[in-house]
């Protein structure tokens, strides 16, 4: 993992080197803007006081395969606009038909290929699959004038309070026992996860969650990935919210629209 520090400018950038996975590509790197704080779900009282329930929002896109492309970014951001509510708020306005899964992920591409533009990283693509960052896709967005903004969470209370308002994307630390979920979903079975090996970065959607009101922190997660149909649950995947609060260098990313 190469840390390039906190600049003079606000940014903190942290490049994730990949070990690749045959069809399991990542491509996620870190870059966080210090203005993001003043964004942050947790700095107002009445939002994190809004009641918490269990929630799963609708995707009306189809799971996207980004094959050998490190363009995780691009498929992640592509997928929240495809679900709900930000669907019919803008999504269903420029993307695809919602059964076009080829043209949807040229969307994520094109998405992908912008971010890499004004990323922090050297190359872009074509021709250097460079990967990116959660917060570039955002901010692309937003120049395109798709979305108003985004806003963040840093704490899984704030995560839970973003999940009852609409999908999230998460950029996260993805170990080698992720790739292979258990019969339910979950890819934090083994309870040795952390010791499996970092593989690199993932960035993915959260589209729900799965309360439980006994053990929060035991509250599965439910999220999209970018694998195609033929990996995890028909494409979906679960964590505990437990093992978020365990990851480091993870980011949460909102639209509003």
């Amino acid at each position: 993992m190469a840390f390039k520090g906190l600049l003079d400018n606000g940014f903190l950038y942290e490049r994730v080197h990949e070990v690749e996975h045959e069809a399991m590509r990542l491509g996620r790197h870190l870059w966080l803007d210090a203005r993001s704080l003043a964004h942050m779900i947790e700095n107002r009282v009445e939002d994190m006081n809004q009641p918490i329930r269990s929630v799963h929002w609708d995707r009306v896109i189809a799971i996207l395969d980004q094959g050998k492309l490190g363009s995780c970014t691009g498929n992640a951001g592509t997928g929240a606009l495809g679900t709900q509510p930000f669907y019919d708020a803008v999504g269903k306005a420029v993307l695809p038909a919602p059964d076009d899964a080829l043209a949807a992920e040229g969307f994520a591409v094109k998405l992908y290929e912008d971010a890499t533009v004004v990323d922090a990283y050297p190359g872009s693509y074509p021709p250097d699959d460079t990967g990116s960052s959660g917060l570039a896709i955002c901010k692309v967005l937003k120049t395109r004038g798709t979305i108003k903004g985004y806003r963040h969470a840093r704490t899984a209370q704030g995560f839970l309070q973003l999940l009852q308002r609409g999908p999230v994307l998460q950029g996260m630390p993805w170990f080698n026992a992720f790739f292979e979920p258990d019969a339910m979903g979950f890819i934090d079975a083994d309870p040795g996860w952390s010791g499996s090996g970092l593989a690199g970065g993932h960035e993915i959607e959260a589209i729900g969650v799965e309360l439980d009101i006994n053990d929060v922190f035991n509250s599965p997660v439910v999220y999209a990935n970018s694998w195609g149909t033929g990996w995890g649950d028909a494409g979906l995947f679960r964590m505990r919210l437990r093992t978020y609060e365990q990851l480091h260098s993870v980011d949460l990313k909102q639209y509003v629209v």
